[in-house]
C-alpha cells in the first residue's frame, strides 16, 4: 500500500483526481490544508507522496516543498501549479519535483502519477 497525502488544493475540484489515486491502486490518500500539519503527518506516518497545492491558506507551497526535502528528501514530490513550464523548472529546480500537476487536476492525471511513481520504484529497487 502507498501512502499519499495531498496538501492544500480544493476537494470539489479534485475529487476525480483523488479517487483515480485510490481506486484500484491499494493507495491510501489522506488530505490536510496546512503545511505544517503535512510536516507532522509525514513525521509520523510513512508517507512515499505527497501533492502540494501552490498555494496554501499558510504560505506557498512551493516554500513547503523545499522545507519537506530537507526534513524527508526520499518523499515523492508533486507540486499543482499554473505557471508555465520554464517557470516552474526555474521555480522548483534542485527540489526534486517529479511531476508539475495542472490546477484542476482529474483522472487522467492521477494515472500519469501513478505511471511515474511505479517507474521511481522500479528504478530505486535496482
Amino acid at each position: 500500500m502507498s501512502r499519499i497525502l495531498i496538501v492544500g488544493g480544493d476537494p470539489t475540484i479534485m475529487g476525480d483526481f483523488v479517487r483515480a489515486l485510490s481506486q484500484g491502486k491499494n493507495n491510501r490518500v489522506s488530505w490536510t490544508y496546512s503545511g505544517r500539519e503535512a510536516l507532522a503527518i509525514i513525521d509520523r506516518e510513512k508517507i512515499e507522496t505527497v501533492v502540494v497545492d501552490e498555494n496554501l491558506v499558510n504560505g506557498d507551497g512551493i516554500d513547503l516543498v523545499g522545507e519537506m526535502m530537507k526534513a524527508y528528501p526520499m518523499v515523492n514530490c508533486a507540486v499543482i501549479s499554473s505557471l508555465p513550464m520554464a517557470e516552474f523548472h526555474e521555480a522548483t529546480e534542485g527540489l526534486g519535483v517529479f511531476m508539475q500537476l495542472p490546477p484542476q487536476p482529474g483522472a487522467e492525471h492521477a494515472e500519469k502519477m501513478l505511471q511515474l511513481l511505479e517507474t521511481i520504484n522500479v528504478l530505486m529497487e535496482m
